[in-house]
């Protein structure tokens, strides 16, 4: 499926104009002269609060320089900035229009269906400038609107790796998170603040006499630079009240208090001093982000907005003008504020008809987000709900951007529930949307509400006097089923699973054979239901997920879903302990998002993490690590919900691997950046995949860095807390709860948790999980010396783990394991080879080896005489309780040289014999995490 289109789905020319100052300016050298300075940085921030001539100071600055030199490249931020794409479509849109046609063919890269990652883009941006013999400076005015942190971290990469053909400006009314102190200790940042802003006496004089034609004596300018900080918005609303006070001294006795002070007090004192006509137009059109006539008129409900425009601009009121036309105008910021103040005062009620009119007007101008802002504004609901299902994001069924997903939720949220649940396609779309985000209960009003309209339009279609057409009773009835299909796939990942799988019987009873999608959101609803509710029947989850996964690609424009649908089958196949055919589907999957001659869809991402995780379990880390940051790389591409999930699940993957590589700080890295972006789900939707992916690995990571106290709180919490989430998730948390009682010597305790889920899982046909719990059961009888117990339960967990290769499995639970399975080994060769086991001990034996020559057993060195290599693969075997003969076998050396590297061991270590040796090496650290 293609990727959505912005919400703001046209460029806004005047955000690309330098606002033009009204009348005169001043003339500040000391400024300009530190502004010229940033062309020797990368980075200059124009930091200050609003009121101190940020933007104009700028604009004349710009327009101060010689065009043959330097191109200046001009964007006003909004809040819609935030979507990193359009952010960077707007400034690489400025550039272009500096020099035409350089830079298209990165614009048309970044609005493709599927666009490359934004590091891609801005390396290919930093070649281009290169290239070229041009300079620019990159204005971004209003940088404060702009909170996405990919904004923020891309915006550093371009800084960081500037070249000297592009400078860049920002402009803002607080500091970025930026790591402002380092690039000024690089030289990469010019710092502008409020002090230099403010106006110095000089200065204040000759705003005075020169603009506004006022002349004051010299102790009262610096009264009055003194009283208003230099503060520029507060010598123009003065000035402007002066006017009309024969006194200035009486007026300026009055002003005092913080600038919100003088800015309510001197507004109300300029607007008293204006015609009627003046006075109702500014406050009517303060309601206005940016103003033009047209649209002044549509507000107004007047003709003559263009000359009142023109003649506000002539006084000095407040107004900018946006375009060298004169037809985009915006006021002052804070003029505005105190102004809508003003109107909210007097004439409150007015306020919601004039949003009316201007949400009117924008909607007539394809400017959908504006005119939803009004007509909230407005508070006209009914409007707002036919402006939001007009958004091309209503059209998709798998979701949007990230910002975008948190502005329509913000929309939605402000909409009352009988408004969206009047709406079924309305309320579909919000919760197929926002599924993951959404709070339960929202979701469910509006699947209900959904549910509820269509039933009901049923009815009457059933009992109309006319006879209904079979297309439209089937239209009817499709349209049903497709939402309560949708209902059982929200069912599905809460607690009761037989509701789900209910819900889908009674959806196929009303689905078309042509909806292939309702039968994939089925399709889903089972995979999940029987595999983590009490349904438990993974070859049934796994055969549905097939169908719906299969259905899905057959259907063009639905390889994104379809991939998705495989992604999660694969994930429960990988449960079920089918390796090899998750590793077929995944070749599947990988080959469906990759077109012939095309680029691979990012949600390619989701199958390449699950051959991480299949590469990772057959002990191929290197590969492993690899293929998560590649499919990580491609998730970050995703603009759609499910890049949570795709994010959950490679900071899932990522843990298990620096937990088998023993990278613990690592591994805490990811499991804190898990727990962050989880945050961002609806909690039985982070719950769901908590349980999935890291309820036992977060655990092992516990008991791995020493934070026993940690998995034990855990543990007690669950005890205190009534049940909740499904089975499987429940079961997830009893195997983590053995494993922290093995780790407390517990093993009885552990051997009766470890029982009910071992008889679920196997009920179930989930092997993989069956192959976890043997060995941890083998590791608790081991613990209560019931060795034979012990290779018993191992036997079993090898027969099911050899047709698949598992190999970390094993290897992950340390140096008991080990030993365990070298006594297996010794038992079956009695009757039979092991080639099985010969490769999971060869990974041990490596995986000690590997750790001793990274350096990780820095005791070692303590010995005066360190043993060799093979010296220590001989201690490793003595300390599982190999025979001479056997070591000869397993390292093929004869055992004579097993003697002579014994008895040099025993020299080294200063021991007498073989419990010594092996008391001795696990003091040194010599045999490895848990020798």
């Amino acid at each position: 499926m293609n990727a959505p289109m912005p919400l703001q789905n046209q460029l806004l020319a005047t955000k690309f104009f330098l606002p033009i100052a009204s009348g005169t300016l001043i003339s500040r050298p000391r400024l300009t002269a530190l502004l010229a300075e940033s062309l020797k940085q990368p980075l200059t921030l124009v930091s200050a609060p609003a009121g101190f001539g940020k933007t104009m100071l700028l604009s004349a600055w710009a327009q101060s320089l010689p065009p043959s030199n330097i191109q200046v490249a001009w964007v006003s931020l909004d809040e819609e900035d935030n979507e990193p794409r359009l952010f960077w479509t707007y400034v690489l849109s400025a550039l272009d229009q500096q020099q035409p046609d350089r830079f298209t063919s990165l614009l048309m890269q970044l609005r493709s269906p599927q666009p490359p990652p934004f590091k891609y883009v801005l390396v290919a941006l930093i070649n281009l400038l290169v290239e070229s013999t041009e300079h620019f400076v990159l204005i971004l005015d209003d940088y404060h609107l702009i909170t996405e942190q990919e904004v923020h971290t891309t915006l550093l990469y371009l800084v960081e790796h500037l070249p000297p053909q592009l400078h860049i400006i920002l402009a803002t009314r607080a500091d970025p998170p930026l790591p402002l102190p380092l690039l000024q200790t690089r030289q990469q940042l010019l710092e502008v603040r409020t002090d230099e802003l403010r106006c110095t006496a000089e200065e204040t004089r000759a705003f005075f006499h020169e603009v506004m034609h006022i002349h004051l004596l010299d102790e009262m300018i610096q009264e009055v630079t003194t009283r208003t900080e230099g503060w520029l918005v507060g010598l123009q609303l003065l000035a402007l009240s002066l006017q009309g006070h024969a006194d200035p001294t009486t007026l300026l006795e009055e002003v005092s208090g913080d600038q919100r002070y003088i800015l309510d007090y001197l507004t109300e004192d300029v607007l008293r001093r204006q015609p009627p006509e003046v006075q109702t137009f500014l406050l009517y059109t303060s309601i206005l982000e940016q103003l033009n006539a047209s649209l002044c008129d549509a507000v107004m409900e007047l003709h003559e907005s263009q000359q009142m425009l023109q003649r506000l601009e002539q006084a000095n009121l407040f107004v900018v003008s946006l375009d060298n036309k004169r037809q985009w105008y915006r006021y002052h910021a804070l003029f505005a504020q105190a102004l809508r103040y003003q109107l909210e005062q007097t004439q409150g009620d007015l306020v919601p008809i004039l949003h009316h009119r201007a949400s009117l007007w924008y909607a007539q101008h394809d400017q959908t987000t504006q005119a939803i802002l009004h007509a909230f504004s407005a508070k006209e609901w009914e409007w707002a709900a036919d402006l939001i299902e007009r958004l091309p994001v209503m059209s998709l069924t798998w979701g949007a951007g990230e910002h975008e997903l948190a502005l329509l939720r913000q929309w939605l949220e402000q909409l009352p529930v009988d408004i969206v649940g009047s709406r079924p396609s309305l309320c579909l779309a919000c919760s197929q949307i926002l599924w993951a985000i959404a709070p339960p209960t929202t979701l469910d009003a509006w699947s209900n509400g959904a549910q509820a309209t269509l039933s009901a339009s049923l009815t009457r279609l059933k009992t109309h006097g006319d006879t209904p057409s079979s297309e439209a009773l089937q239209q009817q009835e499709n349209m049903l089923g497709e939402a309560i299909a949708w209902h059982a796939f929200l069912q599905s990942h809460r607690e009761d699973g037989q509701t789900a799988l209910a819900l889908c019987q009674q959806a196929k009873g009303l689905l078309s054979a042509e909806n292939a999608l309702g039968y994939a959101f089925v399709g889903t609803a089972q995979l999940i239901a029987y595999y983590s509710s009490s349904a438990n029947d993974a070859v049934t989850a796994i055969q549905s997920g097939l169908q719906a996964a299969n259905g899905l690609a057959a259907v063009p424009g639905m390889t994104s879903l379809a991939i998705a649908d495989m992604g999660y089958t694969i994930m429960y196949m990988i449960g079920a302990g089918q390796l090899y055919k998750a590793q077929q589907l995944i070749q599947r999957a990988v080959q469906l998002g990759t077109p012939s001659g095309e680029r691979m869809l990012p949600d390619v991402g989701w199958p390449i993490l699950l051959q991480a995780e299949i590469q990772r379990e057959w002990n191929e880390l290197d590969t492993a690590q690899s293929l998560v940051e590649e499919a990580i790389s491609l998730s970050k591409q995703t603009v759609s919900i499910a890049s949570l999930m795709y994010s959950l699940l490679g900071l899932s993957v990522l843990l298990r691997i620096c937990l088998s590589r023993r990278a613990l700080d690592a591994a805490r890295s990811a499991l804190q950046e898990f727990e962050r972006v989880s945050m961002r789900m609806s909690q039985p939707m982070a719950l769901h995949y908590r349980s999935l992916f890291t309820t036992i690995d977060q655990v092992r990571f516990w008991l791995a860095s020493g934070e026993w106290d940690r998995a034990m709180y855990w543990a007690q919490e669950l005890d205190t807390v009534e049940g909740h989430g499904t089975s499987f998730a429940r079961e997830r948390e009893e195997v983590a709860r053995a494993r922290i009682c093995l780790a407390m010597a517990q093993p009885a305790i552990a051997l009766q948790r470890l029982e009910p889920v071992l008889q679920r899982a196997t009920t179930g046909q989930r092997w993989g999980h069956v192959i976890e719990i043997r060995l941890l059961q083998a590791l608790a009888h081991q613990m209560r010396q019931e060795e034979a117990l012990a290779l018993d339960v191992l036997s079993e967990a090898v027969r099911l783990a050899e047709p698949e290769g598992y190999i970390r499995s094993f290897v992950d639970e340390g140096a008991s394991m080990a030993m365990l399975l070298y006594r297996l080994r010794k038992r079956d060769r009695k009757s039979r080879p092991t080639p099985y086991l010969d490769t999971v001990l060869a990974a041990f034996q490596q995986e000690i080896m590997g750790q001793i020559q990274a350096g990780e057993q820095t005791k070692t060195q303590a010995l005066p005489d360190p043993l060799s290599e093979r010296e220590l693969q001989v201690l490793q075997l003595l300390a599982q309780g190999a025979s001479n003969q056997e070591i000869a076998q397993e390292l093929v050396i004869v055992i004579d040289t097993v003697k002579r590297h014994v008895s040099h061991i025993f020299s080294k270590l200063g021991v007498q014999n073989r419990v010594q040796a092996v008391r001795q090496a696990r003091e040194l650290g010599l045999l490895g995490e848990e020798g």
